[in-house]
């Protein structure tokens, strides 16, 4: 078993009489994974990075703040089974710091495959477009997907307590829809104290009476003025301190799908986010015609777009895994995405996860799926592969902020050894040893009218 420096650090700072737990660090020790290689790199006197791992400095010393992250992609993202692994691992590394559940799309409305972390009903007739279409019929939000009400009313229940090891709750809710336009703002079944319709973010936002993890809307548009109802997405929030992590993803999205995004830097910048993931290659490298040039350009415009709604935050560049070319053969693109993905990092002072060299390189992913990590389409993982990749993804972070508190934060290097007991995975808890941050959960002015920024 492979240990992070965290966990030796536990061993060597705890009082010889507490009672070790297993340590949630532990990876399979497989051998065609190359653990040393598995880190952040470019985010060391990145002052991006400086800023960002200070916010998690700060949510372990007072517990006072929110870290909210974007993670961009494809089939990868929509399915949302290594990015919810890396958001339960980030909302449970200290006690009391859970964050919401943030931003998401009700894909089963677009007749896509949704997470199953969530759970969702919805009723009415709808017709989508999706960023991965040419010329989509609608307005596409960050999301990549619209969803349009066609019939006279419909209806959403969603239910955020679907998940083993976390019991989300808020008590703040966006939709993202075009209220503004048509003036129809959809009912929820919960008490608001305040709706406000926003109209450059094309959000409604309701600040609720209390904390629930159940969610109900239904619109109406029989009095509308013919424009049809829009969905762009959803986002279930509340000022607890923790972690965000808002996983966007569309089933063969390249990188020009999310320019097609008319509303990408508005919602992008509703979001704020601290820190964006950027992982998109996959679909462009599968094709025997790949344009460099093209993927490059394509990169540096999304990237603008990223800089100009939220300015300040750190961008992490994932280099696709490997994968076959059309289902069969050995696919060689990967390796000029990864070389264009660390010339671009460099010019625009961004971290970079080279997963494609961490789970082993060219025709690696054949030895994934000989090891059950892998789908038969040698592109896809399986559960425990997306499982893998999250904790691999977890522990490179882990590496890069423990560097970061040793050269900067010295002071905090006695804290973060505590990390591990707070872990989802661990069988026994030491609450001798770590105490829960306390949440203070602040009121909402009243206000009965909704009120139009």
């Amino acid at each position: 078993m492979r240990n992070s420096i965290l966990f030796y650090i536990i061993l060597l700072t705890q009082p010889v009489c507490a009672q070790i737990a297993p340590s949630p660090f532990d990876l399979p020790d497989y051998g065609f994974i190359r653990y040393t290689t598995n880190q952040f790199e470019l985010v060391q006197d990145n002052p991006r990075y400086d800023a960002l791992f200070a916010k998690f400095d700060n949510l372990i010393r007072a517990g006072d703040n929110q870290i909210k992250i974007v993670h961009l992609g494809g089939s990868h993202i929509q399915a949302d089974v290594y990015t919810h692994r890396i958001r339960q691992e980030l909302q449970s590394f200290y006690p009391g710091v859970l964050g919401s559940r943030g931003f998401f799309f009700p894909y089963s409305v677009a007749h896509t495959n949704s997470p199953s972390n969530l759970w969702i009903t919805y009723s009415g007739e709808w017709q989508s477009c999706k960023n991965t279409q040419s010329l989509p019929a609608f307005t596409l939000g960050l999301s990549g997907i619209t969803s349009v009400l066609t019939s006279p009313a419909g209806s959403l229940t969603i239910v955020a307590r679907y998940d083993s090891l976390r019991h989300y709750d808020f008590n703040r809710i966006k939709i993202f829809c075009n209220a503004a336009e048509t003036g129809i703002i959809p009912e929820i079944n919960v008490g608001s104290l305040q709706t406000t319709v926003h109209k450059t973010g094309e959000f409604v936002q309701y600040d609720l009476t209390g904390y629930t993890d159940t969610l109900s809307i239904r619109i109406s548009q029989t009095d509308s003025a013919g424009i049809p109802f829009q969905l762009y997405g959803i986002s279930l929030e509340n000022d607890d301190p923790g972690v965000v992590y808002n996983a966007i993803g569309v089933n063969g999205a390249k990188l020009e799908s999310y320019l097609r995004c008319g509303l990408f830097v508005q919602q992008m910048k509703t979001l704020d986010p601290d820190w964006v993931i950027v992982s998109i290659g996959t679909n462009e490298g599968n094709t025997r015609l790949f344009d460099p040039e093209a993927y490059r350009s394509d990169y540096l415009k999304l990237l603008d777009s990223i800089k100009l709604a939220a300015p300040r935050t750190a961008i992490l560049l994932t280099v696709p895994n490997d994968s076959y070319l059309f289902k069969r053969y050995m696919n060689l693109n990967t390796a000029r995405i990864r070389e264009i993905i660390y010339e671009i990092a460099r010019s625009y002072h961004c971290g970079v996860w080279d997963f494609y060299s961490i789970m082993g390189g060219l025709n690696s992913s054949k030895v994934w799926y000989d090891n059950g990590l892998m789908n038969k389409d040698h592109i896809h993982f399986n559960k425990p592969g997306y499982l893998l990749k999250g904790d691999l993804f977890y522990t490179a972070f882990l590496k890069s902020w423990d560097e970061h508190v040793s050269e900067r934060q010295p002071q905090l290097h006695t804290l973060l050894p505590q990390l591990g007991y707070s872990h989802p995975l661990l069988q026994t808890q030491l609450p001798h040893i770590l105490y829960p941050v306390p949440i203070t959960r602040h009121p909402v002015p009243s206000t009965q009218q909704p009120i139009h920024d």
